[in-house]
């Protein structure tokens, strides 16, 4: 039998409709079913046979039927999440959220993260500086957007507040285990409340 033609290796000429070709295929298969390198050289060929067919029905070519799908099966599309309907929320946090531009993300993001990374490494004795720091740097990223100064210190407040109390849940729930960290606990207050800056002023005004 021909490696070449795939046609003849199953001994058909090319004008061998589906039916042929999967007959012919089974029956030299069954036939050969000791010879595992003649199975796999049918397999082969039949394979190429199928795939050349669908080439040719999707240039239009030729018609292939419904059950000759195995090579050509559609991918699956994953859908984007659907943006948030602003009907649906309060109207004091629809007039907070926003969408920041790449730029201003990287900003937030890359401040709030230069301190967290200062506050590993600095003495935990100047925690608290790191913290002012921190809150003054969220203010400024939070005023820059609208130049409104009460809002941004309220919110940036807020977000330090929220930090710090996750932290200290954190650094209690820790303690209660009996266990510890390989940082000190003013650390971890330092990490919660740059997480806490980094999301509100990226996301909020």
């Amino acid at each position: 039998m021909s490696e070449q033609n795939p046609y003849k290796t199953l001994g058909l000429a090319e004008s061998a409709s589906f039916e042929e070709i999967q007959a012919a295929k089974l029956k030299l298969s069954q036939q050969h079913q000791n010879d595992s390198t003649l199975v796999e050289s049918l397999e082969a060929a039949y394979d190429a046979i199928i795939m050349e067919r669908l080439r040719q029905r999707q240039q239009g070519t030729l018609d292939v039927p419904d059950q000759i799908r195995f090579a050509e099966t559609p991918k699956k599309s994953f859908e984007l999440p659907k943006s948030i309907d602003s009907s649906n929320l309060p109207n004091w946090l629809v007039d907070l959220r926003d969408q920041p531009e790449p730029q201003d993300l990287n900003w937030s993001l890359g401040v709030n993260g230069a301190i967290a990374a200062t506050g590993l490494f600095l003495d935990v004795s100047l925690a608290s500086t790191i913290l002012t720091a921190l809150l003054v740097a969220n203010i400024y990223l939070l005023y820059r957007k609208e130049n409104r100064f009460g809002r941004a210190f309220l919110v940036g407040v807020s977000s330090l507040i929220l930090g710090v109390a996750i932290g200290s849940g954190i650094n209690a729930l820790i303690a209660s285990q009996g266990g510890s960290l390989a940082i000190a606990p003013e650390q971890i207050l330092i990490i919660t409340s740059c997480i806490s800056g980094g999301l509100t002023s990226s996301f909020l005004r």
